[in-house]
C-alpha cells in the first residue's frame, strides 16, 4: 500500500510541475511586462520627454541585444537584426529564461540591421536614426526555378519601418505609423513604398518585380470599421497602383452579404 501511494505522488508530481512551471513563466513576464510602476516594459525605443523621465529613473540605459547573421539567397551577404532592451526589460526577460531555459527573440524590438559581407566584415547599418522595425522580410526564391537553378530577382529586401513618435506616447514601438521600405541585398538605396497608409500585409509577387500590399487608410476611423484595400507597387517604375475594381467588388459583396 506504502509502494502504490509513494508512486501516485510521483506521477502525481510529474503532471504538477509542467504546469507549475508554466504559470510561473507565465506571471513572471505578465508582472515584467504588465507592471504600471514599470511603463518603460511596453515601449520600444524611448524617445522625447519619456527619454528624460526614464534617466531620471535609471531606466532609459538602453541596450542592443541580437542573435547570429542571417543568410541572403543570391548573395554572399548577411543581415543581423538589432533588437533594443532597458535594462530593466532586460533583468526581467533573463529572469523568465531562467524558468523555460530559453526565450528566444520572440520579446525583442528590432531598431536597426547590420549587414555583413562573405567574411563577416561590417558592410553598414540599414538605418542612421532611431527608429522601430515591425518586420524584415528578404525576397524568395520564385515557385518556378527548380533547387539547383539560381534565381537571380532576388535582390532586396522589405521592411515595415517608424521613424516618428506618431502616438506621442514617447516611445517608439508597434503603436506608431509604419512604413513599407525597401533596399538591396547590402542595406543600401533604402526607398520608401507606401506613406498614408496603415501596411497590414504584403509579399513580393511576379517574379520580384512587383509588391502586393493589402492595407487600410490612415485616419481616426477605429480599426474594426476601416475598410481592408489592395494595391500593387511597380518596384522598376516606383509606381503604386490601387487596385479599386477589386476593392469594388469586395464592396458588393459586402452589401449582398449585408443586406
Amino acid at each position: 500500500m506504502k509502494n502504490k501511494y509513494i508512486k501516485f505522488l510521483i506521477i502525481l508530481n510529474g503532471t504538477l510541475l509542467p504546469i507549475l512551471l508554466f504559470f510561473a513563466l507565465f506571471n513572471i513576464v505578465k508582472d515584467a511586462f504588465r507592471n504600471k510602476e514599470n511603463s518603460y516594459y511596453n515601449g520600444g525605443v524611448i524617445v522625447g520627454q519619456e527619454l528624460e523621465t526614464a534617466k531620471q529613473d535609471s531606466v532609459a540605459l538602453q541596450g542592443l541585444k541580437y542573435y547570429s547573421p542571417n543568410e541572403l539567397y543570391n548573395s554572399e551577404n548577411k543581415y543581423l537584426p538589432i533588437s533594443l532592451l532597458t535594462y530593466e526589460e532586460e533583468k526581467a526577460i533573463y529572469k523568465a529564461a531562467s524558468v523555460a531555459n530559453d526565450i528566444g527573440d520572440g520579446l525583442l524590438k528590432y531598431v536597426n540591421v547590420i549587414f555583413l559581407d562573405e567574411k563577416y566584415q561590417v558592410i553598414g547599418s540599414l538605418l542612421d536614426r532611431k527608429a522601430s522595425i515591425l518586420s524584415i522580410e528578404p525576397q524568395n526564391k520564385s515557385n518556378g526555378y527548380d533547387n539547383k537553378e539560381l534565381d537571380t530577382t532576388v535582390n532586396l529586401i522589405a521592411y515595415l519601418i517608424a521613424f516618428e513618435d506618431s502616438n506621442k506616447d514617447g516611445k517608439l514601438n508597434s503603436g506608431d505609423e509604419h512604413d513599407l521600405f525597401i533596399s538591396d541585398l547590402s542595406g543600401k538605396k533604402l526607398t520608401k513604398v507606401t506613406e498614408g497608409i496603415d501596411v497590414e500585409r504584403f509579399n513580393f509577387i511576379n517574379s520580384n518585380s512587383k509588391i502586393f500590399i493589402k492595407y487600410t487608410d490612415r485616419n481616426k476611423i477605429r480599426d474594426e470599421h476601416k475598410k481592408q484595400k489592395f494595391a500593387i507597387y511597380d518596384i522598376k517604375n516606383r509606381k503604386f497602383l490601387n487596385l479599386s475594381s477589386l476593392d469594388k467588388e469586395l464592396d458588393k459583396l459586402e452589401e449582398i452579404i449585408i443586406n
